[in-house]
């Protein structure tokens, strides 16, 4: 019924153009005018009814083709997200081309799975343990830079205490005055190089590397820069703010060196 309708519809339209187009061979120009000047109402409604018909006609297909293209919008989003989630992994995956191992050092990539939620400490936990060789007290690095240690293993997952965590001291070296001092974690605000020389020479923009004393780290692991330099309270001492190599914020790949 409504198919029969809207083809009532069309018929009329075509039939009222037909005679507007029989009637202006008939009849002078002038009284042409005229005429379909007193019928634009009419004439303009039963055009738009054409149109309005002819739309309605396609407009199921016409939501379709639209569906269709959402759908490969959103396909094409989605794949543009995984190349560009790929392309930084290989940008940070490509740090780690530069370190090389050695008959003593061997490297065993690893991915973070977890961080503490509680922001009480900064610690990891990756997918590797025991089974890969993981033990306790194994240093864990991220591009170039010293990223934490490991202080707990399991068969397959181990947890990784971060440098900037308040429990994580160890002995630090200057690079360019070879200055030694302890490099405590102070969580957000970085790491702190304790008990350098009053008269030292150190400057801003220096870097800190691991010392290798105490047994903690092996020596030469880049730790970071010096930011800024304070006396401290006790006046025998300069403290200088290190901001770490490893953004450990960020971290989501690493190296543990065993």
């Amino acid at each position: 019924m409504v198919k029969l309708k809207k083809n009532l519809s069309i018929i009329a339209a075509l039939i009222f153009i037909a005679a507007i187009a029989i009637f202006s061979q008939i009849f002078s120009s002038d009284f042409r005018i005229k005429t379909l000047d007193v019928l634009r109402v009419p004439l303009k409604v039963i055009s738009g009814s054409v149109y309005t018909l002819r739309d309605v006609a396609g407009f199921s297909e016409m939501r379709r083709e639209n569906k269709l293209l959402k759908e490969s919008m959103s396909g094409l989003e989605t794949e543009l997200l995984n190349l560009r989630e790929a392309r930084l992994e290989n940008e940070r995956l490509r740090k780690f081309l530069d370190i090389k191992e050695s008959d003593k050092r061997k490297f065993v990539p690893a991915m973070v799975i977890a961080k503490d939620p509680t922001g009480l400490s900064d610690s990891v936990i990756i997918d590797r343990g025991k089974k890969d060789g993981l033990e306790k007290g194994m240093i864990v690095i991220s591009g170039s830079g010293l990223a934490g240690r490991v202080i707990e293993t399991g068969w397959r997952i181990s947890r990784a205490l971060l440098i900037t965590d308040y429990d994580s001291v160890f002995s630090g070296m200057v690079e360019r005055t070879r200055e030694e001092g302890a490099v405590a974690g102070n969580m957000r605000a970085g790491l702190i190089m304790k008990y350098l020389d009053i008269g030292s020479d150190v400057k801003k923009g220096d870097l800190v590397i691991t010392s290798g004393l105490y047994g903690v780290f092996e020596k030469g692991v880049l730790i970071g820069e010096i930011v800024s330099l304070e006396t401290d309270s006790s006046g025998l001492y300069i403290n200088a703010v290190v901001k770490p190599k490893v953004d450990v914020k960020k971290l989501e790949e690493a190296l543990v060196v065993r």
